[in-house]
């Protein structure tokens, strides 16, 4: 009897993911019982868990490869230049807020409703991991070790460097990735069940289509310019980081998504060591979803509670500190409104009741501002790769 040589083909990550955000919206519930649920939850969770815990290898040993790269002035104007560019993109998202804001569009008539769930999905069992050191020194740690070395060369140094990138290439590629599918399935499969996607549809909708167009049209803009306007090249940036958008709909955090954005971003600059020193670098302050999101819920609440659209000159000094406060930001689930709650009573008036109702607002908006945050990191790190590189090649031919 003749053998079959037919064989099924291998689907990929992005795939796998894809089939796994489909089939458990649709039929999570009835695939799965309560309990399997739970447990596929718990995995979820300690998935997560794992990555954070390892995350602040990755953060010192990426940005501490790639400044060990360069050579005395090139890595301070590394950091000079990312710092640059992070506030220039926070800042004019939030003024992009401003402007859609003032076209009066979102004068909607929004009552919050309180999200009520018969029973919460809770997770079999939860490990947690200890926390060795926090994600921000990690970060300094990195940029201070990648410049003192980068001045003074050291053998051992690079040579610890070198290591370093094969322990986070092996994580990623055979740790990380394949597991990805099981990850992000948990997440989505809580969300579904604590009924937040069902709610944010209902209830929102108007609010929701104004932001998420907003988001569409400015990504889209600056995927066109890190392209250089080229729509083939476009097409194949966006081709590689729709699987980001993915993986920050079902986890809620930039952080828990940094591996994929990662990988993405070594595609479309073909340079691996910026690729995996910008983005755990800005991770957490690069954040146009939150810079878009909050001002335009503000305005909204603001006008539904009867007050003036705030004038330039007030929205001015509030946009200048949100920018600030953004370095401080913690890129997961819920973090952006609490740094920002003081801001908005301060320099917008917000009262008791206002705040309660905007944190709740942008906690139920939270996946689709995960994904603006990470796509846009996705962008940032295209236009400074090139922005760096012309850079470098001015220096070195003068």
């Amino acid at each position: 009897m003749k053998k079959s040589h037919f064989k099924f083909p291998k689907l990929n990550v992005s795939a796998q993911l894809l089939i796994v955000v489909v089939v458990s919206l649709l039929w999570g519930d009835k695939l799965f019982s309560e309990n399997v649920q739970s447990a596929l939850y718990a995995i979820s969770l300690n998935l997560k868990g794992l990555l954070l815990f390892v995350l602040p290898f990755i953060i010192f040993s990426c940005l501490f490869s790639c400044l060990l790269t360069f050579r005395g002035k090139k890595a301070i104007g590394f950091m000079l230049l990312l710092f640059l560019a992070v506030s220039l993109s926070n800042l004019t998202s939030t003024f992009i807020a401003y402007g859609i804001g003032s076209l009066e569009l979102i004068n909607i008539e929004t009552t919050l409703q309180t999200i009520q769930t018969e029973k919460a999905l809770m997770p079999l069992w939860h490990f947690e991991f200890p926390q060795w050191i926090p994600n921000d020194y990690a970060l300094y740690l990195g940029f201070f070790a990648g410049a003192l070395f980068s001045f003074f060369p050291n053998k051992r140094a690079y040579q610890f460097s070198e290591q370093a990138k094969r322990w986070v290439t092996l994580f990623l590629e055979k740790v990380f990735l394949p597991t990805l599918p099981i990850f992000a399935l948990g997440f989505i499969l809580k969300m579904e069940n604590d009924g937040l996607l069902t709610q944010v549809i209902e209830s929102y909708l108007p609010l929701l289509l104004i932001i998420v167009v907003t988001y569409i049209a400015y990504l889209a803009l600056l995927f066109l310019l890190a392209a250089n306007f080229n729509f083939k090249q476009w097409l194949y940036y966006i081709k590689n980081v729709w699987p980001v958008a993915l993986m920050g709909f079902s986890t809620m955090s930039s952080l828990a998504t940094m591996p994929m954005t990662i990988k993405a971003a070594e595609k479309n600059t073909n340079n691996i060591e910026l690729a995996r020193a910008i983005i755990p670098a800005t991770v957490n302050i690069h954040l146009i979803g939150v810079s878009i999101a909050i001002p335009l819920m503000a305005i909204c609440i603001l006008l539904n509670f009867g007050y003036q659209f705030p004038s330039l000159s007030v929205y001015f000094v509030f946009a200048l500190y949100f920018v600030i406060a953004q370095f401080a930001i913690a890129a997961v689930p819920g973090g952006g409104i609490l740094v920002m709650l003081p801001l908005l009573e301060t320099h917008l008036g917000f009262s008791a009741d206002m705040s309660a109702l905007i944190t709740a607002l942008y906690i139920l908006f939270d996946p689709a501002v995960t994904i603006t945050n990470v796509l846009g990191n996705s962008a940032l790190v295209i236009i400074v790769s090139k922005i760096f590189a012309k850079l470098h090649t001015k220096v070195s031919n003068n």
